[in-house]
């Protein structure tokens, strides 16, 4: 089966926004499917790559590594999100580490037809679109982590993980503290708050964001009274 027909969603992505039909399906279909069942880096930091990768289904962790051996995680990119782009483009090494989670499903695009491509300046306009979303998205967390609270920054990380249409977040608690930078009972004790007050539901395996606006309106004012500050 032809990947616009197994990934009709794709057809809508922000990498193809305003492209005529014939070759938003023309791009989708020349790429090649690579599907994971277990954890796998597809990108490694400081190594270069081929092409870029459109995530079909699934999830992709971005992580950067540092030279004293500390691991951040920086993004998790789901459907229709793309990792790898600039570096094949500009032909240099991976500024970070991607790594597909398992049941991840990702189109790979070689330079050359990325280059092709970048002969539309809608598809130009797009790539730089995507570049701006990760301006503010990065400037956000700078700011997250800088001047909020704990709790703030675990509803911050829960409204990134999750969307309208994508409610559940199925990363492991001991995953969200990872990510926040801070203990299991930080990350049990805020839940259990927003979980009381319905703002979310746990779930077997999951978190339930119920209510988007009441988990906003928590990463602007805090979660509890005695929230702190990370150190």
């Amino acid at each position: 089966m032809k990947n616009s027909l197994r990934y009709p969603h794709l057809l809508k992505c922000s990498l193809l926004n305003d492209l005529p039909d014939d070759q938003k399906v023309g791009f989708i279909d020349q790429c090649a499917l690579r599907f994971y069942e277990a954890a796998t880096p597809v990108l490694v930091q400081g190594e270069t790559t081929s092409g870029l990768l459109l995530v079909a289904h699934g999830t992709i962790e971005l992580a950067y590594h540092s030279q004293d051996g500390h691991k951040t995680i920086i993004h998790l990119a789901g459907p229709c999100e793309v990792v790898g782009e600039v570096e094949a483009i500009a032909d240099k090494p991976c500024a970070a580490t991607c790594t597909a989670l398992p049941n991840t499903a990702l189109l790979f695009c070689a330079t050359p037809l990325i280059f092709e491509q970048l002969k539309s300046p809608v598809f130009v306009r797009n790539l730089a679109g995507i570049f701006y979303d990760r301006l503010v998205r990065d400037n956000k967390l700078k700011s997250v982590d800088q001047f909020y609270t704990v709790d703030q920054k675990i509803c911050s990380y829960l409204s990134q993980l999750s969307s309208k249409k994508k409610p559940l977040i199925t990363q492991s608690q001991a995953y969200l503290a990872n990510v926040v930078g801070c203990s299991r009972q930080t990350i049990n004790r805020t839940l259990g708050v927003l979980r009381d007050d319905n703002i979310i539901a746990l779930r077997k395996g999951a978190i339930e964001v119920l209510d988007r606006a009441a988990l906003e309106r928590r990463i602007q004012h805090g979660t509890a009274p005695d929230s702190g500050r990370i150190n």
